[in-house]
């Protein structure tokens, strides 16, 4: 579950007078699970959102939730160490993590539809977890106001320093994917399940029939040569390429990587890829700009079919956005 749904779901517990637990791992080390950002909640009818990593810690971390929420423990940190024999989990991944345990009442309410509001939006945001006192206090800024800890610092990924916790949010923009054909109708959904924002454009009306595409944001139907018509890509983008011919996506990368975005990947094989590397430097684009293609996109796992490509396609992207957002992580321990 993404931010923007589990904060959104918080903020209907509290419109309707429920109460809520939110978990959030706030530091980690090693093989961690989950890394920092890493979000749970508890509602009032024992219903658990998100996830902090699973195993147990995960366990342990519901257990707390509940008795936070019983009213039977307070609020506070808690440092696990996975570190196998000794460890106070059992697990033997190596490593730790630290949960921060927020009780989620009325007082919070503004602060979180504030929060809803700007993740819908899209637009950059902070949350800020003050740890130090009696119980943590959260508190949420948007873009141009960074927390006043962090003023003239460019933090870009979660901070644990001096008893305050923040985390740049909304950072992840939209992801674009040119073209609805075969491979494109199992890309979409496929993406949006792992919480990329997909809008999914084509100039053809048959193919952007939106039972073919549940779970995106919104399918647009524009021409391939005038893009800017229809949708606005920005530097946090992310743009897939796999139009119905080579034409449409020489026309589609001129525009886009003018746009710079954060990612950009075009499926074909080598020869049509040799025909899109040329005629982009014929189009004036440097050598540098070229190689900053994923070109062909998608791991190389012998895919074949569309929903093959599909699935390397999509670990391609998963892989970029967590080394954009949260940077390297070391080999990750299984629930």
């Amino acid at each position: 579950m993404d931010d923007l749904h589990l904060i959104s779901r918080l903020v209907q517990a509290l419109e309707t007078g429920e109460q809520a637990v939110l978990c959030a791992v706030i530091d980690s080390a090693d093989s961690a699970p989950r890394g920092a950002g890493a979000k749970m909640a508890l509602l009032s009818d024992g219903s658990f959102l998100g996830t902090v990593g699973g195993g147990t810690v995960e366990h342990l971390a519901q257990i707390r939730c509940g008795r936070i929420l019983a009213g039977d423990e307070e609020p506070g940190t808690a440092r696990y160490d996975l570190g196998g024999e000794g460890s106070d989990t059992g697990m033997v991944c190596g490593g730790t993590v630290t949960l921060c345990f927020l009780s989620v009442t009325s007082a919070l309410l503004p602060a979180l539809r504030s929060l809803s509001a700007w993740l819908e939006a899209g637009s950059p945001c902070w949350l800020s977890l003050a740890l130090e006192g009696d119980s943590p206090a959260l508190q949420v800024y948007d873009g141009e106001t960074p927390p006043p800890a962090l003023e003239g610092r460019p933090i870009d990924r979660p901070l644990l320093q001096n008893g305050l916790y923040s985390e740049p949010m909304g950072r992840d923009g939209v992801l674009y994917l040119f073209g609805a054909g075969h491979v494109g109708r199992a890309l979409a959904p496929l993406l949006a399940q792992v919480d990329f924002r997909v809008v999914v454009f084509d100039s053809r009306p048959e193919a952007l029939d939106p039972h073919f595409f549940p779970g995106v944001q919104q399918v647009v139907q524009g021409s391939f040569s005038q893009i800017s018509d229809a949708v606005s890509v920005t530097p946090r983008d992310y743009v897939v390429v796999m139009t119905p011919g080579h034409g449409a996506d020489l026309e589609v990368l001129c525009q886009v990587m003018a746009c710079c975005p954060r990612y950009v990947g075009c499926m074909g094989s080598r020869k049509k890829l040799a025909f899109i590397r040329e005629h982009l430097t014929k189009r004036g684009f440097s050598q540098e700009e070229i190689e900053s293609l994923h070109l062909p996109i998608g791991l190389s796992i012998q895919a074949e079919t569309p929903k093959e490509i599909a699935v390397s396609v999509a670990a391609e992207l998963i892989a970029f956005r967590a080394q954009a957002l949260h940077g390297p992580k070391g080999t990750s321990c299984p629930a």
